[in-house]
C-alpha cells in the first residue's frame, strides 16, 4: 500500500493574479486588436507588468506617453489609442478630445469611481489629499480631477504635514481619498487621525476591495509559512504592497517578476535546513499582484514546486 510522505507544500493565494480592473482592460486591447488592423498606442503601459507589455509589441500595440502624444497628431487617423487601465490625467483627456484623437477608454472602474468622488466633492474644499505614490499615474491622474489645491501623501506624518501647511484651521473642508492599491492598514490609521483632528474632513473608502482581500489574505498567508514568493512588476503598486506586507510577517520574502528570477539555490538551502528537525513541513505561500499573467503565476508554482520536492527527498512508499 502506497504512503505519501509529504514534507513540503506549496499555497497559492486565492485572490493571485488578474483583478477585474486588469482583465478589463486585456480584454479590451485584446478585442480592439481583433477588429482593426490600425496601430494601437496605449497611453502609458496599460499594465504594469513589463513581460506582457513586451508580448502587446509583438502585436504591434506599443506604448506612447502622455508628453509624447503630439508626436503622433498627423497620423491620428492611423492609430486608435487606449487609455490605461490606472487611467491618465484629466487634461490629456480633454487633450484626445479636442484634437480628435480615435480612443477607447479603458481605465478600471474603480479608478473612475474616485476621480468622480475628487470632481464632485472638492468644489467647496480647500485641500484634497490622495494617500499613495507620488508618481504613480492613478494618483497623478486623480489628483488632475480637482476643484482646488490637491497634493499625494505616501504616509500618515507627509498627511499631517500638508494639513497643517495648508489649512488655516480645524474647521476647515478637505478631501481624503486614496490610491485603489494604498495599503489599508495605513489608510484606516489615516482616516482616524483626520476625523480625530477636523471637524469638516470628506472622507472616502477607496482601496480595490480586490486590493484589500489580497493584502489581508497575504498577512494570514505570510505567517504560516517558511518562504513567500510575490509575483509580479517591479513597477506595480499593489505587488510592491503585497511584498511590504508579506515582508512584516516572514523574512524570507522574495518579489520574482518571473520564474526565471527565483533564487532556487537558497530555496532549496532554505529548504533542506528546515527539514533537518524531524517532522517539519517546508511551507512556500505564493501570491501575486493584479498585473501579473496566470501563465507567469503557474510558472512560478511549478517552479518552485519541483525545487523543494527535490531538496526534501520527497518520496512515495
Amino acid at each position: 500500500m502506497q504512503k505519501n510522505v509529504n514534507k513540503t507544500r506549496v499555497i497559492t493565494a486565492k485572490n493571485a493574479g488578474f483583478c477585474f480592473g486588469v482583465r478589463r482592460a486585456v480584454d479590451t486591447v485584446n478585442e480592439l486588436r481583433s477588429k482593426t488592423d490600425k496601430k494601437i498606442y496605449t497611453i502609458g503601459e496599460l499594465i504594469h507588468n513589463s513581460v506582457f507589455v513586451r508580448r502587446l509589441e509583438e502585436q504591434n500595440i506599443f506604448v506612447i506617453e502622455e508628453e509624447n502624444l503630439p508626436s503622433l497628431e498627423k497620423e491620428k487617423d492611423k492609430i486608435v489609442l487606449v487609455v490605461r487601465a490606472h487611467g491618465i490625467k484629466k487634461e490629456i483627456i480633454d487633450y484626445l478630445d479636442e484634437k480628435g484623437f480615435t480612443y477607447v477608454n479603458a481605465t478600471c472602474p474603480y479608478v473612475e469611481r474616485i476621480h468622480d468622488i475628487v470632481d464632485k466633492n472638492t468644489h467647496d474644499a480647500s485641500l484634497c489629499v490622495v494617500m499613495g505614490d507620488k508618481k504613480h499615474p492613478e494618483a497623478v491622474g486623480t489628483i488632475s480631477y480637482a476643484h482646488c489645491d490637491a497634493v499625494v501623501c505616501s504616509n500618515e506624518d507627509e498627511l499631517l504635514q500638508n494639513l497643517n501647511d495648508k489649512l488655516t484651521s480645524f474647521e476647515e473642508c478637505f478631501v481624503l481619498t486614496s490610491q485603489t492599491t494604498y495599503n489599508n492598514e495605513k489608510y484606516v490609521n489615516c482616516q482616524k487621525v483626520a476625523k480625530k483632528l477636523y471637524t469638516n474632513a470628506k472622507i472616502f473608502d477607496t482601496i480595490c476591495s480586490v486590493t484589500e482581500k489580497r493584502q489581508n489574505e497575504v498577512v494570514q498567508l505570510s505567517k504560516e509559512c517558511d518562504i513567500m514568493l510575490v509575483v509580479g512588476g517591479k513597477n506595480s503598486s499593489n505587488t510592491k504592497k503585497l511584498f511590504e506586507i508579506s515582508s512584516e510577517h516572514c523574512k524570507e520574502t522574495f518579489l520574482v517578476e518571473t520564474a526565471d528570477e527565483m533564487d532556487m539555490q537558497k530555496i532549496s538551502l532554505l529548504c533542506k535546513q528546515k527539514l533537518l528537525k524531524p517532522n517539519t513541513v517546508f511551507t512556500v505561500g505564493i501570491t501575486a499582484g493584479a498585473s501579473t499573467p496566470d501563465d507567469i503565476l503557474e510558472e512560478v508554482k511549478a517552479g518552485v514546486s519541483e525545487t523543494i520536492i527535490t531538496a526534501s527527498g520527497e518520496t512515495t512508499t
